[in-house]
């Protein structure tokens, strides 16, 4: 599940509230989803609904008069809560200071008078938090700190016992830094995925190559991961020689069929221009269906890089890299129908450009669509979003949408 609870609010008199719940649920563990606007205008409220599908706790931030417009049917207050009671939700009223329920409320409404909420006190908010954790969410705190001491214990006995993926998952742990109980180590990391590649797994052989990349692009991460460089050498030399053992690595463990490793040594034949060698390593690797190197092959059927141009072979394996989750096949296989397609491409460019892990180019395709429609309001939010991701290209369009609007 990607969130557990939703706050609904409503911009006038709830927003910084809503975003006191958001900072500090999310600072306890909870995966929280808060939009700061952005999903409150035209067709993007579709994807609210969904959202609080997911959820299992709904936060209603309730300030003065909060309910008041609740009566309109398409006031979209009104139809989160509807659709979080129609869910089966835990709905939690979060009321301010001077709200009231209104005398009458909408029957697909009603029900929220009889939820257990809570008054929103600023001066006792710590008060406030631990009774909403403690009393009224239904959510658990992600990522339990008990359970994963276990799993971090579970791991290093089977390490210790010579099993070579738990070495791996270990020495992942290590250098990611992403773990409540283990410090980033990558040093100890490193000689992890030494034991565990020497023991059989192909995984940590894998990810020794990617460790001395690392090196070769960061040569700060010589002395972190403890290896072995002459720092009198040229740094082009040193840089040359880390690359090396990568590339080692990554043939060694290509040559077990590894799919990431195939994959990767597609991506780089693909930057040194060596077309048929790319495509070569992404066929190996997608007949494995792992997802990149599909989209990837995608990528070079419909572009004719390493083989004759084929789009539909290109549609058809987007196709299949969607059906399997991939963001970047999501935003390819749009791309291609959006001529034929407008509604279908609009849909998969919205999944993807307000999903999980954001992809900003699909925002910017996203806010040409709304742009061509008249739809300008839509289109400024996904241009300023596009933009807040890195694009560039996005100001122009923003500029001229902001202009026409005035």
């Amino acid at each position: 599940m990607k969130y557990q609870i939703f706050i609904s609010y409503r911009r006038e008199g709830g927003d910084v509230l809503a975003g006191r719940l958001h900072e500090r649920f999310t600072r306890m563990g909870y995966r929280v989803f808060y939009d700061i606007e952005s999903l409150r205008s035209g067709d993007f409220n579709r994807a609210l609904l969904e959202v609080i599908e997911e959820c299992q706790d709904v936060l209603v931030v309730l300030p003065p008069g909060g309910l008041d417009r609740c009566v309109n049917k398409d006031d979209w207050v009104r139809q989160e809560i509807a659709h979080a009671l129609k869910c089966g939700k835990t709905v939690i009223p979060i009321m301010m200071r001077n709200f009231e329920f209104p005398e009458e409320l909408p029957d697909d409404i009603a029900l929220i008078r009889k939820q257990n909420g809570i008054t929103a006190n600023m001066e006792f908010f710590d008060a406030v938090i631990e009774k909403i954790a403690n009393s009224l969410l239904t959510s658990k705190v992600s990522g339990d700190r008990e359970e994963e001491e276990r799993k971090v214990e579970e791991l290093r006995r089977r390490a210790k016992n010579g099993e070579p993926d738990a070495m791996n998952e270990l020495g992942v742990l290590y250098e990611s830094g992403t773990s409540e109980v283990l410090t980033q180590n990558l040093s100890r990391a490193r000689m992890l995925y030494e034991k565990a590649w020497k023991a059989g797994s192909v995984a940590a052989g894998y990810n020794l190559g990617d460790v001395f990349e690392r090196a070769a692009q960061d040569l700060t991460l010589v002395k972190d991961y403890g290896l072995s460089a002459n720092q009198k050498d040229p740094v082009d030399e040193v840089r040359q020689k880390l690359m090396d053992q990568a590339m080692d690595y990554y043939e060694a463990t290509a040559e077990k069929d590894y799919a990431p490793a195939l994959y990767k040594l597609g991506n780089l034949k693909e930057e040194e221009r060596m077309m048929p060698e790319a495509f070569s390593y992404y066929e190996k690797a997608a007949a494995q269906k792992y997802p990149p190197a599909v989209n990837a092959l995608g990528w070079m059927y419909r572009n004719g890089m390493g083989t004759d141009p084929d789009p539909e072979r290109a549609r058809a394996l987007y196709k299949e890299a969607v059906e399997m989750g991939y963001d970047a096949a999501i935003y390819n296989y749009a791309n291609m129908i959006e001529q034929e397609n407008t509604p279908q491409a609009m849909n998969l460019y919205r999944k993807v450009a307000y999903g999980e892990h954001p992809l900003p180019i699909a925002a910017y395709a996203l806010g040409r669509l709304y742009e061509i429609q008249q739809q300008l309001r839509d289109a400024i939010n996904c241009y300023e979003r596009a933009i807040d991701g890195g694009v560039s290209e996005a100001l122009r369009d923003l500029e001229r949408c902001r202009n026409t609007l005035c």
